[in-house]
């Protein structure tokens, strides 16, 4: 079954509606807050989301990320999405790939499925990190 096709069948059985595809990429939304996009290249099948800007500070933004990277480093080893930066965005992004020869219908549910629930994951973490770190530095007044 071909990519297209495959991506139908699953928006088909998911109920996902009419796939929204431009730019050679499907773009889907679960949830209304979590929004990626499929596509294949170079024999890949690969998923991409952008969860959040980076906080503007150089403090904060290496605090956000040290904090992430900790945790990334344990989820590394049970799941398969990689956390990056996209540096033209200034944002954090999330990505998932693998060979798209015989890649069938469950599998790219199942990938699918995973990606949504890390990036659910990482939107938590990062509005966590954002919503405990202070916008200005704390003065402590005698």
């Amino acid at each position: 079954m071909s990519f297209d096709n495959l991506m139908r069948a699953i928006a088909q059985k998911n109920q996902l509606g009419e796939l929204d595809f431009r730019d050679n990429r499907y773009h889907l939304t679960i949830d209304s807050r979590i929004e990626f996009t499929c596509f294949q290249a170079n024999g890949r099948f690969f998923i991409h989301g952008v969860i959040a800007e980076l906080p503007q500070g150089e403090k904060d933004r290496e605090n956000v990320l040290r904090n992430l990277m900790a945790k990334t480093v344990g989820l590394a080893t049970t799941q398969r999405v990689i956390l990056s930066i996209e540096p033209e965005k200034d944002a954090l992004a999330l990505h998932y790939s693998c060979p798209l020869q015989g890649l069938d219908e469950d599998q790219i549910e199942e990938a699918l499925s995973e990606f949504a629930n890390n990036f659910e994951y990482y939107l938590v973490e990062v509005s966590q990190e954002q919503a405990v770190m202070p916008t200005m530095p704390t003065m402590i007044m005698p």
